[in-house]
């Protein structure tokens, strides 16, 4: 049930930290730990959160610890320390206080089909288009994938029109594409949107191939295409293409390929590590942060050891992370900086 926090080697980390010439912020003491204990991340939450961003002056520290043979468990918040207990129980608990920034950094791949009608061609019956809200996309012979953009301002859909690909939306924008449709990602505002597709030959192109002239290579790389029109790849397989996410909080979106992110179509400085979007925040091609190797380290060079129950807010554009570390000495020091 418990998720338990190791800090191993921490001492090694934070000297490394400060050879390179990158010592830890100044942060907030919170509270000494005991020997022997533990933090458990399941139960344990930031509550602070400031006007101007996320602060760690607020908390709520579970711990657990070996005592005379048995698990016993402590609990730390601003009055102090309290423990031993023999267990935790739910009304012990405090929840982190969520209800004034957003609930997630970027957006899954949600796509509604709500609203949207199939129409078919009276005169070519073989055809079809999409309606929504009052406008068209189409048509198509055959649609691969189709949904509305989270604010419902317009629909989307990737399907064959004359034995091509098309990428279109009901506010008339209409791209050609190629390959076999993976993934359509939008913003939350329907202003823009990306197609991932694999292989460079789309279903219809690919019947009319005999199956021995057709090489698998044909269906391994793989190309991103924005409704604005551009195009990203192919990418070849050994290049290890990783995912598209758009921003919740605006149209700016991130891909991957290997070790390397894209703002917004560009490139990013190389990493030591794939990302991922549970361990990667941005604001722009200039200021983001993320995990690597237990470290938490920033665009402007700043490196910080063992970042844990790491939290973030957004303002006006600008993300404020959070979290705690525990030093050599068991003091929990809170910590918040902007990106």
């Amino acid at each position: 049930m418990m998720k338990r926090i190791l800090l191993t080697s921490l001492t090694a980390l934070i000297l490394s930290a400060s050879a390179s010439g990158q010592a830890p912020p100044n942060g907030r003491k919170l509270a000494t730990l005991g020997p022997d204990e533990y933090i458990v991340a399941d139960e344990s939450v930031l509550l602070g959160r400031g006007p101007a961003g996320c602060v760690a002056d607020d908390f709520f520290v579970v711990t657990d610890a070996r005592r005379s043979g048995k698990t016993v468990f402590f609990t730390y918040d601003k009055a102090g320390r309290k423990g031993p207990f023999d267990k935790i129980t739910e009304p012990m608990l405090k929840q982190g206080l969520a209800a004034v920034e957003p609930r997630r950094f970027y957006l899954d791949n949600e796509r509604s089909m709500d609203g949207i009608e199939t129409i078919p061609d009276p005169g070519k019956p073989d055809n079809q288009s999409l309606s929504y809200r009052g406008k068209t996309v189409g048509p198509f012979q055959q649609i691969f994938l189709a949904g509305a953009a989270l604010d419902k301002s317009r629909a989307f859909a990737a399907g064959i029109r004359d034995k091509r690909l098309r990428f279109a939306a009901t506010d008339g924008r209409d791209v050609p594409a190629v390959g076999m449709p993976d993934k359509l990602a939008t913003s939350a505002d329907g202003t823009k949107a990306v197609l991932v597709c694999r292989g460079n030959l789309t279903f219809v192109q690919g019947m009319e191939i005999k199956p021995e002239s057709i090489d698998a290579t044909q269906f391994d790389n793989v190309t991103l295409y924005a409704l604005d029109g551009r195009k990203f790849g192919p990418f070849k397989k050994d290049d290890d293409f990783g995912e598209v996410w758009f921003l919740a909080e605006s149209p700016d979106w991130v891909f991957t390929v290997g070790k390397v992110a894209y703002f917004n179509g560009a490139p990013l400085k190389p990493f030591a590590e794939e990302i991922s979007k549970s361990r990667f925040w941005i604001d722009d091609a200039a200021r983001y942060a993320w995990v690597e190797e237990e470290n938490l380290k920033f665009s402007d060079g700043a490196s910080f050891p063992n970042p844990v129950m790491l939290n973030w807010v957004k303002r006006a554009g600008k993300t404020t992370l959070c979290w705690i570390s525990i030093l050599p000495n068991r003091d929990v020091v809170g910590y918040s900086r902007g990106l």
